[in-house]
């Protein structure tokens, strides 16, 4: 960085009276950027284009969303005799949810009533819809995959789950953007995602299956 800033002083200031030497070294120290393409300005550095750099609470909700469904979808495209692959399926669709619950009970939905309270009735609304499927999540973990009622149970998840994030994303979470605005929502973004490494393993731990 330190011969970018010499290199656009001398751009500014002229070096022995020559804009185009000037022009010259800002574009060699342009060239020692680390990610410098070749073509105009350098590309940003792979770490700035993580998710890690920069978390939006809301963003990494719908992610989890977009994980879940697509286990979903792989499970109905498993053959109807594919126990084995739909268990594994199973488990980690339990797993994704049991974290995802927790985190959005004991952070997002808490702030979420505190900065936006108008969306009150959809959080204890969402709150009981995960009651339900936390209940379902722990009746499927002890459930062979090859019992007659295993797909009914996972089909019946799916559609209450599908049901839940429909209303979460497009009726009340622009509402919460709108109330929080990007540093809150990037501030809570980063405890969820430390907060899933303390999230039980047992669906019936999280606080909503309780009562």
């Amino acid at each position: 960085m330190a011969k970018v800033r010499t290199a656009r002083r001398a751009e500014a200031d002229g070096v022995d009276g020559s804009p185009v030497l000037a022009n010259s070294l800002f574009r060699r120290a342009i060239r020692g950027w680390a990610g410098y393409t070749g073509v105009g300005w350098p590309a940003a550095s792979p770490d700035a284009m993580t998710p890690e750099a920069v978390v939006d609470g809301i963003v990494l909700l719908k992610e989890d969303h977009k994980t879940v469904e697509k286990l979903f979808k792989q499970f109905e495209k498993a053959g109807e005799d594919a126990h084995v692959e739909k268990r594994k399926i199973a488990d980690k669709v339990i797993d994704e949810l049991t974290t995802h619950t927790w985190i959005e009970e004991k952070i997002f939905y808490p702030a979420a009533r505190e900065a936006a309270p108008d969306t009150k009735d959809h959080v204890l609304e969402s709150i009981e819809e995960h009651h339900v499927v936390l209940w379902m999540l722990s009746e499927l973990k002890d459930l062979d995959a090859a019992d007659e009622r295993f797909d009914a149970k996972m089909s019946v998840l799916m559609e209450n789950v599908r049901h839940h994030v429909e209303e979460e994303e497009k009726e009340w979470f622009p509402e919460v953007r709108k109330a929080m605005g990007r540093n809150r929502l990037t501030e809570l973004g980063e405890q969820m995602e430390a907060a899933k490494n303390k999230a039980p393993g047992e669906p019936l731990a999280v606080p909503s299956a309780k009562h």
